[in-house]
């Protein structure tokens, strides 16, 4: 496919934002495994078990960060490839006390609760001393030398209020921690919010502005302004009472610090679309799991998240979802990010939904 102007890629996605396509969908491609440990080489150094600030060498990811852009520039499509520092880690659960492992074998990293944690006065405040955030500020200072502002750059993996306080208390705890200790969990959520946002402000502090905007973690978004993205996978196992009283409250305030924020949501048991479709979000990312429900039995979701904001769809989007998205999605503020095994099942894609 013929590769897009990087200027005409922004023009692009200001239009999805404002769901304005004219050539929609907007499509880009996902590569290579997504288990972050074996996605950068660089990783390799990471020792197996507990991990700290000191395990991560900066300068070992390097040469990823220029394999995965040469990657996604020669494969193509609307997106635009966005530098973070290593999203591979928990950073936000660190930061808040919780000791990371490393496990190679299944590629990916944990945390684990705090076992004196026991209410917010156990929560560390927000330092920008503390060593996994001067991690996080090292990674920014060698991605904008490496960049040259070739890419954007983004906030790294920032899992929401929800995550963090499955994360303090473990899974299922918290939930019913949020039962019974309501008025107490909503001081925490609070705390939590207030470190979450300071986090976000100082890596954008330190994020070279590209094209007017920032790019975003994982599904390389451009986003308008000073933008964030935003995780919230455990809200899946919350009531619609729990999650609108405890953590609505908490993403409105972040929404506000933002210029742009997008939301990426799990697809499973609750998906909160009536409170969030109301806000002020940029987007929302809700996407399709190898093994979960498809196109077909998420539609109602992505009809009610369309109908008041972008909505992207990444993951395991297969040739069924494909055609049924083609049918019954409008395409105005739509973004498909599919997981590809390489350039020709990419350039399979792009002639369905661009020729």
């Amino acid at each position: 496919m013929e590769k897009i102007p990087v200027r005409q890629r922004i023009d692009n996605f200001k239009k999805f934002y404002k769901m304005e396509l004219e050539d929609g969908p907007l499509v880009g491609f996902f590569l290579e495994t997504y288990f972050p440990l074996k996605r950068y080489r660089g990783a390799s150094t990471i020792p197996d078990g507990i991990i700290s600030p000191e395990d991560i060498r900066v300068e070992e990811f390097r040469e990823d960060y220029e394999r995965l852009f040469r990657l996604h520039e020669d494969t193509g499509g609307d997106f635009i490839w966005t530098a973070t520092p290593f999203w591979g880690l928990p950073w936000m659960e660190a930061i808040i006390g919780c000791d990371v492992y490393a496990d190679h074998k299944t590629g990916s990293t944990r945390s684990v609760p705090p076992e004196d944690f026991m209410d917010e006065e156990d929560i560390r405040e927000f330092d920008p001393k503390n060593p996994w955030v001067e991690k996080v500020g090292e990674f920014l200072s060698m991605l904008t030398e490496t960049s040259h502002g070739r890419y954007p750059l983004g906030t790294t993996l920032m899992r929401g209020i929800s995550d963090l306080l499955s994360a303090l208390y473990g899974n299922p705890d918290f939930i019913y921690k949020l039962v019974e200790e309501r008025d107490r969990q909503k001081e925490i959520a609070k705390k939590l919010t207030s470190i979450w946002i300071e986090f976000a402000r100082y890596q954008i502090k330190r994020i070279p502005e590209f094209y007017g905007g920032v790019g975003a973690f994982f599904y390389n978004l451009w986003m308008p302004g000073k933008g964030t993205m935003l995780q919230e996978d455990a809200s899946a196992m919350l009531s619609p009472k729990l999650f609108g009283e405890v953590i609505y409250p908490c993403i409105c305030d972040i929404i506000k610090e933002f210029d742009s924020t997008v939301i990426h949501l799990h697809p499973s048991m609750y998906i909160p679309v009536e409170y969030l479709e109301n806000t002020e979000l940029s987007a929302v990312e809700l996407h399709i799991d190898f093994g979960g429900p498809r196109a077909e039995e998420l539609c109602p979701y992505y009809k009610k998240i369309i109908a008041k904001k972008p909505l992207i769809i990444w993951g395991d989007i297969r040739e069924e979802d494909f055609d049924f998205i083609e049918r019954n999605l409008d395409r105005e503020g739509l973004a498909l990010l599919p997981v590809v095994k390489g350039k020709n099942e990419a350039e399979d894609i792009w002639k369905r939904f661009k020729s």
